[in-house]
């Protein structure tokens, strides 16, 4: 094999193949193997549809921006680990693409009127209660969306809801499963249980100093100090390159920008309304409903009121009780030929002719027209200048990140020329281990590749690595300090300490084997708690949500056999703050709907429908995926 190897690099071929490497990497350097991929690689594809290295990155980010937003002041970034959040994200936007093929499959979609009205009633657009463009574009843009592609994800979650309520909706709690859930969840139990905690055993536990010397030379590798390195890096940070100099944003291209947003913008003008809604009914047709639209319209042209009317026969639900008031609203938010009648109308008190929608026959009072202008060039100018720097500092600081990552390649023992080159500052931090690190080294992936052998033995610099989005660091070992023995000294109280527990232990467990055995055997129970020292604890009629008992102790109790009458089941259980106990259960009584109140019976009606649901739902989703042609990250 060696020589067929040999052979075959003395061939022109092999020649001419080395000949364009070393071409391409003196020329491009070794980042220009980036040159020959895609733009913007796959991570993972879902029946044949691509989920992206930007796509990931963005919604990644959007979730860091969440977390911020919901932490506030208590967010720190250290605390997001990079590789584990794009993995979750991977995840998520997998299951996303599933449940979107399913729904397109099944012909679901929100329409934009739908679209139009979850947006506009959304508070954090409304100032004052009044959906306001500028603050929505704000919005969006600090979730990191477009106005457009904010609405095109509020499309697709409003479908991916049509689609689980299609599925859940369906579940039902029959009254027999109501009767089963009802028999065990109302549930009472007699019990009792005897514990053997640690306290009680400790004091009887003597630990000598010869015990403790003991145990440190058993484990003299176990009590060594993690190694730790002082470190030297620089950062690149996107959000720092805004001011860049190389960054310019012309008055002309604010000005692109701005009208762009204008002419994209819904229309500005929002109506107050009412209507009356008839519906038909097997017995009113299409004809006999706008004859009636056509009387009310004579009656309120008579003198009527629109308001009284429609409390007395619209039969608009959610509507009718406030007098058919609608609210203020612009386009995009009724039907069509709602929406299209409403705004053909030219001015307050004007009504309309009979209105026929999917919902019914309307008629319609225009009562308001009020126009909310789009914001002026000069109040949009900074925001929008700051969006244009933003997104070319972002395409900079990919520019800058391939530089950097080249440059710690090709100048492996130094980051001063580095830093010199792309303007950053030199920084230092100190103690650094594999396990824990301050700051930008919080990140695991950071110190994954700063104890690489190539850094940590080799004295290089790392390659470049992101921490968090749109921050990344090339790092140099300054100083190694290697583990050392902690002295027994430091450690004599906390071993004696672990050796008292591990003795308890053993006697609380021999104790409770022993007590559970006799009380197996049938022995006075007082007995046996008298020979061991502590008391039995009893309760009658526990319920599973019992709070004055222990959690292990009732997890074990209701998973007991039901005794025979006169008999007990035994059981033990591990206590949480240590030591285990004996638990008996001596009498069991299920529960009963006829005894139970409405209440009680609703609460249990729903769990058994959620629980269907649930089970229904994660059905229909395991279903997907097991026909489904998924390519994960390797």
């Amino acid at each position: 094999m060696l020589q067929k190897m040999r052979a075959q690099t003395q061939s022109l071929a092999f020649k001419v193949l080395v000949g364009i490497i070393i071409f391409v990497l003196a020329v491009f350097g070794f980042g220009a193997f980036n040159l020959f991929g895609s733009g913007d690689p796959d991570i993972a594809r879902v029946n044949g549809d691509s989920i992206t290295q930007g796509m990931v990155t963005a919604e990644a980010e959007r979730e860091r921006r969440r977390l911020a937003a919901q932490l506030g002041a208590d967010f720190d970034p250290g605390m997001i680990d990079p590789v584990r959040l794009q993995n979750l994200v991977v995840e998520q936007m997998i299951a996303r693409t599933l449940m979107k093929q399913a729904a397109d499959d099944l012909g679901l979609t929100a329409g934009d009127a739908e679209v139009a009205r979850v947006i506009r009633r959304d508070p954090n657009f409304q100032v004052d209660g009044v959906f306001q463009e500028s603050r929505y574009r704000l919005v969006a843009q600090g979730m990191g969306y477009t106005p457009q592609g904010f609405i095109e994800e509020t499309r697709e979650i409003l479908t991916l809801g049509q689609l689980q309520n299609g599925v859940v909706g369906t579940a039902l709690a029959t009254e027999r499963d109501v009767q089963n859930h009802a028999r065990l969840l109302g549930q009472r139990r007699d019990l009792a249980y005897l514990p053997f905690t640690l306290e009680r055993f400790a004091a009887e536990v003597e630990v000598s100093d010869d015990d403790v010397a003991l145990r440190y030379e058993e484990n003299r590798l176990d009590y060594m100090t993690e190694e730790s390195v002082d470190v030297d890096y620089v950062e690149l940070v996107a959000a720092e390159l805004a001011n860049d100099p190389s960054i310019a944003v012309s008055e002309d291209a604010v000005r692109e920008a701005y009208e762009a947003d204008r002419a994209a913008a819904p229309a500005g003008e929002e109506r107050r309304s009412r209507h009356i809604l008839l519906t038909l009914t097997d017995a009113r047709d299409a004809a006999a409903a706008s004859a009636e639209i056509e009387a009310l319209k004579a009656r309120i042209a008579a003198g009527e009121a629109f308001e009284d009317l429609a409390r007395a026969v619209s039969e608009d639900p959610g509507s009718a009780a406030q007098g058919g008031d609608l609210g203020l609203v612009g386009r995009g938010v009724f039907d069509k030929a709602f929406e299209d009648a409403l705004f053909a109308l030219a001015a307050p008190g004007d009504l309309s002719g009979p209105v026929a929608t999917e919902f019914g026959y309307h008629l319609i009072r225009l009562d308001e027209i009020r126009a909310s202008e789009y914001p002026a060039f000069e109040d949009a100018r900074a925001a929008i200048e700051q969006r244009l720097r933003r997104e070319q500092a972002d395409a900079l600081y990919q520019e800058r990140l391939r530089e950097l990552d080249n440059l710690a390649f090709e100048r492996p023992n130094d980051l001063a020329g580095i830093a010199a080159d792309l303007g950053l500052e030199i920084r230092r931090t100190d103690g650094v281990t594999r396990s824990t690190g301050d700051g930008v080294f919080a990140a695991q992936p950071v110190r994954d590749a700063l104890f690489a052998r190539e850094v940590l033995d080799n004295g290089f610099n790392s390659a470049a690595v992101e921490h968090a989005a749109g921050r990344a660091v090339v790092m140099r070992v300054a100083e190694r300090h290697p583990a050392e023995q902690i002295p027994l000294e430091a450690l004599a109280e906390a071993l004696r300490d672990q050796i008292t527990s591990e003795r308890a232990r053993d006697l609380a467990r021999q104790a409770r084997e022993a007590a559970e055995a006799r009380v197996a055997a049938g022995d006075p129970v007082a007995e046996i708690a008298l020979a061991h020292g502590v008391n039995w604890q009893r309760f009658e009629g526990a319920m599973r949500s019992a709070e004055d008992i222990p959690r292990d102790v009732l997890d074990v109790a209701f998973r007991l056999t039901r005794p025979a009458p006169g008999d007990k089941s035994v059981g033990a259980a591990e206590l949480s703050g240590g030591g285990s106990a004996v638990v008996t259960v001596t009498r069991v009584q299920d529960g009963d709907v006829a005894a139970m109140t409405e209440s009680e019976i609703d609460g249990i009606r729903r769990f058994v429908a959620d629980r269907t649901a649930r089970l229904d739902f994660g059905g229909f989703y395991e279903s997907l995926e097991r026909a489904a042609s998924i390519r994960r990250p390797n």
